[in-house]
Order: structure tokens, then sequence, then C-alpha cells
């Protein structure tokens, strides 16, 4: 098992992670941690339907998905694009001792309470402070929204914007 990728994106599966970032990486598995789409029926079924049909798919909850992770080889041969909606599921899942080594921090939609720090990324204070989190680890922040373009460092963009409380 190789984790190809892992990136933040509100949306999980759409076009653009389906149809660009799966070819791209050539993953063969798409990992979708989200507690609620763990336990949602509907959203699954939508998952599985936006899934291209050659990928395969998981969609784990954060206690699933960091014991599945810590198994010696959960998916043999596999390479693993890991989606997640929000910076707090990683934090989360560092809770559960899971971390990773970079992580693409892709889409984030706008809220009555955020800033937007990039064209598609907006964060709240909750989201900057699970940000602040991650970056205390190894882990590498980027900014990335299709292949194509430039790896953007994440944390720069956090130090640049202004969050007034």
């Amino acid at each position: 098992m190789e984790i190809v990728n892992v990136r933040i994106d509100e949306r999980l599966i759409h076009g653009q992670v389906a149809a660009v970032w799966t070819r791209y990486l050539n993953a063969t598995r798409i990992m979708v941690i989200d507690d609620f789409a763990f336990e949602d029926k509907l959203t699954k079924m939508a998952l599985k339907m936006a899934v291209p049909a050659n990928v395969n798919l998981s969609v784990l909850s954060c206690t699933k998905a960091s014991e599945r992770l810590k198994e010696s080889d959960p998916y043999p041969n596999e390479r693993i694009f890991i989606i997640v909606k929000g910076p707090e599921t990683l934090a989360k899942l560092l809770d559960l001792g899971i971390n990773f080594k970079e992580i693409n921090v892709g889409n984030i939609s706008k809220k009555d309470d955020s800033i937007q720090i990039k064209q598609s990324i907006s964060v709240t204070k909750n989201e900057i402070i699970a940000f602040e989190k991650i970056a205390k680890t190894e882990s590498n922040l980027v900014s990335q929204m299709v292949p194509d373009e430039e790896k953007i460092d994440f944390i720069q963009l956090l130090k640049k914007a202004n969050f007034s409380e």
C-alpha cells in the first residue's frame, strides 16, 4: 500500500477529484475519511456513484481509518488517495496516532465566520486551530487545486491572513 496523496476537499469526490486527481496520481483506491459520510447511507451511495469505475472506494470513520492505516498492509499493491472534508478530521487522526507526510489543502468553502485566504480556500478560527496543530507535526501543508498548479506553502498563506477575533 502506498499513500499517494492526502487532500482536504469539502466536496470529497467530485469531477476534479474523480477525473483529474485520481488519474494523475494513478490511484487505485480513494479512501474518504469522514465520520458523517461513514454513518450516512445516502452520502455513501453518492460517493460510490462519483468514484471512477476502475477505482476502489473506502468510506471510513476516523477511528476505522486509523485502525486500517495501522495494519501492516491493509490494501496490498494499491495506491491510496485519501480525502477528508476539513482539517479537524486530520487533527482527530493525529490524536489517534496517524500523521501524513504531506497534506494538500484543496477546497474549503466560505462560511459566515471565515476569511478567504486563497480563491478556493476560506478558513474559520477552529480550522486555523486544527491547521496549527497539524503544522506542529512533521506534516508538510501545501495548497494545490489541480496537479499542474504550483504547490504553495499553506502555512505561509495562513500567516498572511488577518483573522480578527
